[in-house]
């Protein structure tokens, strides 16, 4: 079974886990140097939003903006992508 973790209530893995899919997330860093745990917290949010109560097949990249913009100091930014779900099943930390 995939680690799970946990953010604001919502239960995130990067596997899978029993329950129905509500829909795709993502969630993208406002800007440079934020911290995981608060891109996390922000999707976490996102997911309660949609009546989710865990967030599969979670992924995080760290990759450069595309396109020139000379007012944009930032170079790149965290993106998170997963899957919504409400559970089925009790599910434990790992």
């Amino acid at each position: 079974m995939s680690r799970v973790t946990q953010s604001e209530g919502i239960y995130f893995c990067e596997g899978q886990l029993e329950g129905q899919v509500l829909g795709p997330l993502e969630v993208r860093a406002a800007t440079q140097n934020t911290l995981l745990s608060a891109v996390k917290s922000e999707m976490a949010h996102k997911a309660r939003a949609m009546g989710a109560d865990a967030v599969i097949f979670y992924t995080y990249t760290q990759a450069a903006d595309k396109g020139f913009n000379l007012f944009k100091w930032d170079a790149e930014r965290l993106t998170l992508k997963g899957t919504a779900i409400k559970l089925s099943q009790a599910v434990e930390l790992t």
